[in-house]
């Protein structure tokens, strides 16, 4: 079974539970209704005409009985919405199969200015690789999977991902399930920012002040000295008394509990999604060591994280000004429940971001998971252990539908090697380059990449492709140019300082593999020549490889013969005055340019 096929099952079988569901919810809400009327009927009649001590208990039968009807009721409504989102998700995965997205997050709240790659490869955006793989439904889950698009692994961590995908991909029951359980809680995506900084800070040591500390047992006494006044056995005074004590007692932490619930009660609702989603997380059964080590981190966190949900909302009640003069002032709810936080906090101030890290990347492996069973052709690439490896096969953009792919071959080996592509205009220079570059970020973010076959080392991908003008920055397309190659060339210099001994980070370790995409367009052919010549010559003198595409032949020609230089090209063919594109990659600088043609065709008179 294809999966389009699985996805189109799938989704027509949770359609039909879904309106079995909704049968038995309509038929239930009249349920309760008759039987709301038949208890007030019965328990008036039972009134009129039985004796009182008959009363009772009518309505105590009457009320658990509707109490069951509720609670029924609630379940058939969990499991119709359950359905009904189960099958929005395969309806959503077919059309993702036509790169058709129906999700509305983009990533671009994880983007970064100036980032090597991520905006010239839609790493994020309204047509991205993030919405391409995004089947993360939390906040933390989101920002995970950003970040892992973003930032190269090590080849550990690659491989122990690519098996734990591998493990996940036909677990769709799981994985599905997964997602469903965050969708069907609305705050699921709320950040959680404020969450972990309540956790960093220390404990509150207003709270533990004896007058606090002993106060905790005082409504015992006031709640008997209301007793007895209820009964009539002392006066109103001595419990009025203990009443306007606990209000002294409260005004007291007031701003302080106000404070704590700012920061933590509006998560009330996300962190039962996430105690939801650790429940359905560890009663699972896996196999791969990186599943089960984040399985054995969630162990605990279920149980804890719905006690921190029930303090919030307990302690949530005190906006409503009935309960707090009923139940909050005698009981001095707010001192009660806000030890049990600031409890809380100190037993779990360092398991809580663990937790959510946890859920994070299940639900960041489940996306590429998702990609994998999607797309049984797409194959696990191999990490090489060379500085400078790229050897593939069948390589095509996993953006591009697939009846629409034109797959290429390629290889780059060695450190200070470059590629340059030639060809004509709308040729396809600037998508392979894009292709060969995002499926690199894939395979070292531990996915499965669009070829029949790849391997790669670990390198720090950098493009430059889409350099623009800026009226704010007062900087000319060229010269933004030059700044986005001064990067590239600082990048190198300190990977070539890290390699030497120098005190950089691990990312400039990696060599660079850089993509540069119509070099030095922006000035007139010699100078554009000169400089592209002795951009080359220079990163040739370092451990950086990568592609360069331009129009300048005769960069090509020059370089043809240099042992450092490969020329492939992208051409096009006039078929009855049209314009035929194959987008086949051809070894060779091309000589057949187009832009005649192309003028021709929108009127210019040549």
């Amino acid at each position: 079974m294809t999966p389009t096929q699985t996805f189109q099952s799938r989704k027509e079988s949770f359609q039909n539970l879904a309106e079995q569901f909704q049968k038995q919810y309509n038929q239930w809400a009249v349920f309760r209704a008759v039987l709301f009327v038949a208890i007030a009927l019965i328990s008036y009649q039972t009134y009129q005409y039985s004796s009182v001590d008959y009363v009772i208990p009518v309505v105590i039968i009457g009320i658990a009985l509707f109490l069951f009807s509720v609670n029924k009721h609630l379940k058939i409504k969990y499991l119709r919405d359950k359905n009904r989102v189960l099958s929005n998700l395969n309806e959503d995965e077919i059309k993702r199969l036509d790169n058709v997205f129906t999700r509305t997050e983009t990533g671009e709240q994880f983007a970064e200015n100036n980032h090597f790659y991520a905006s010239d490869l839609d790493i994020f955006g309204k047509q991205s690789l993030f919405k391409l793989l995004n089947r993360t439904h939390t906040y933390t889950g989101g920002a995970t999977l950003a970040n892992w698009l973003k930032s190269p692994a090590q080849k550990t961590e690659i491989l122990s991902r690519q098996n734990a995908i591998e493990e996940l991909s036909p677990k769709i029951d799981f994985r599905q399930d997964l997602e469903a359980s965050a969708l069907l809680i609305e705050e699921v995506a709320e950040p959680t920012q404020k969450l972990i900084f309540w956790t960093e800070q220390p404990d509150n040591e207003t709270i533990k002040k004896s007058l606090f500390q002993y106060a905790k047992y005082l409504p015992y006494f006031t709640v008997s000295l209301i007793l007895a006044w209820a009964f009539d056995i002392i006066p109103i005074g001595y419990p009025l008394l203990m009443l306007i004590f606990h209000g002294y007692i409260l005004k007291q932490i007031y701003e302080t509990v106000s404070q704590a619930l700012d920061q933590t009660l509006r998560l009330s609702g996300t962190l039962k999604a996430y105690a939801n989603l650790s429940e359905l997380i560890v009663s699972e059964t896996f196999t791969n060591s990186k599943l089960i080590d984040l399985q054995k981190q969630l162990s605990e966190a279920s149980p804890a994280i719905r006690a921190l949900e029930d303090i919030l909302n307990k302690l949530g009640n005190r906006a409503n000004p009935i309960f707090a003069f009923i139940v909050g002032v005698p009981l001095l709810w707010d001192l009660q429940y806000f030890i049990k936080l600031e409890n809380w906090k100190k037993s779990h101030r360092q398991n809580l971001p663990k937790w959510l890290d946890a859920i994070a990347e299940i639900e960041t492996l489940n996306s590429f998971a998702g990609l994998h069973f999607a797309n049984p052709d797409f194959v696990k690439p191999e990490i090489s252990e060379e500085s400078i490896c790229l050897k593939t096969k069948g390589l095509a953009h996993p953006m591009i539908r697939r009846t629409k792919r034109i797959a290429n071959d390629i290889q780059l080996v060695g450190e200070g090697k470059t590629i340059i592509i030639t060809g004509s205009n709308m040729s396809g220079k600037s998508t392979f380059q894009r292709t060969v570059a995002v499926n690199i970020v894939l395979a070292l973010a531990g996915s499965v990449v669009c070829a029949q076959a790849f391997a790669c080392s670990c390198m720090q991908v950098f493009t430059s492709m889409r350099t623009q003008d800026s009226l704010e920055e007062d900087t000319s397309s060229f010269y933004a140019e030059l700044k986005r190659l001064k990067t590239l060339i600082g990048a190198v210099g300190n990977r070539q300082s890290a390699v030497g001994g120098g005190q950089f980070t691990v990312g400039n370790s990696l060599p660079i593999f850089y993509f540069l995409d119509e070099i030095l367009k922006g000035t007139n052919s010699k100078d554009r020549h000169e400089g592209a010549k002795a951009l080359m010559l220079q990163l040739h003198k370092t451990t950086a490889s990568g592609f360069i595409s331009t129009h300048d032949v005769e960069l090509g020609d020059e370089f043809d013969n240099q042992g450092f230089v490969e020329n492939y090209s992208f051409s096009s063919e006039v078929v009855k005055d049209d314009l035929v594109f194959d987008y086949k990659l051809r070894a060779g600088v091309c000589y057949s340019f187009n832009a005649s043609m192309l003028m021709k065709g929108i009127g210019i008179e040549m």
